[in-house]
């Protein structure tokens, strides 16, 4: 991660205003070429957007810019609407393979994903992991980064959905996945309420998801654990019982095998006890 801010532009203010960073600072008329990737999420308001690819697209809130190294583009607010911007900028070989497998792709840089909390969430905690500078920040911030890209790929998909019945289905999947995080779930079973096949089910679930739905729900156990374990202090058999693992020994080994070290060991650096950082944290992408 390179630079994460936000701008609120008002009405009748010419653009980019003169406290936008000096760094990125361009003429919407004559456009820009960037050496690094930008994700911008218009979050009130409306303008424009342009590039060779898509031409000139109007913008309006709820609205995903996706920015790339070496491709010429403009945008700019509506004179008298202005807009409010979120933004962050990256660069690295992780995000070099998110355009070639087309997770990111400026054939497709205008994302229409509406109001989305978590992705407005992470924007300020990267925001806050900058003002405060703690030890391991930049190790965070960069494993939130890759958390927003999978936020933005996610919806994208979610919309490419619209209002099929195949949404209501793994919506409500999610939604008992969730509510019943601490138990043993027969995901053959709950297709079969669902009223579909499980064979048709785990496909379409993976296909909306990016994820099958066994590994769907360990990924909610994990992130119920990571948060239990930050925030409490329940002991790691209390946080395997209430994650619902078989074992205590099961848990410790799938969170290792997944985060890079043990439960224990992620607590202490969760709670800034340690400046350790597992190298597999910043990478793990299984959103995706």
């Amino acid at each position: 991660m390179t630079g994460c801010g936000n701008a609120d532009i008002p009405p009748h203010i010419p653009y980019p205003p003169d406290k936008h960073p000096s760094t990125y600072m361009f003429d919407w008329k004559k456009g820009r070429v960037l050496p690094e990737f930008q994700i911008i999420y218009i979050i009130r308001g409306e303008g424009f957007f342009k590039s060779k690819a898509v031409g000139k697209k109007q913008i309006k809130e709820g609205t995903i810019l996706l920015l790339f190294p070496g491709v010429w583009h403009t945008y700019a607010p509506n004179f008298n609407t202005g807009w409010k911007e979120y933004w962050i900028c990256f660069n690295g070989t992780q995000p070099q393979k998110f355009r070639q497998h087309k997770i990111l792709s400026p054939a497709n840089p205008v994302l229409e994903i509406g109001f989305n909390e978590t992705l407005l969430q992470l924007y300020h905690q990267i925001l806050e992991l900058l003002n405060e500078e703690k030890i391991g920040y930049k190790e965070i911030i960069a494993s939130l980064t890759y958390q927003i890209v999978a936020q933005v790929h996610c919806a994208e998909r979610r919309r490419q959905f619209g209002s099929k019945e195949i949404e209501r289905i793994i919506q409500k999947a999610k939604i008992y996945l969730t509510e019943n995080i601490d138990k043993h779930v027969e995901l053959e079973q709950l297709a079969s309420e669902l009223n579909v096949g499980y064979s048709w089910f785990r496909r379409m679930f993976r296909h909306y998801t990016g994820l099958s739905p066994c590994q769907y729900f360990l990924q909610l156990k994990l992130i119920k654990a990571k948060e239990l374990l930050r925030e409490t202090s329940l002991s790691i058999k209390q946080i395997s019982v209430i994650t619902g693992f078989e074992s205590q020994y099961y848990f410790s080994k799938y969170f290792k095998k997944k985060i890079g070290i043990s439960p224990s060991q992620w607590r202490r650096f969760s709670r800034g006890e340690t400046n350790y950082f597992p190298p597999s944290e910043s990478n793990h992408l299984s959103a995706f």
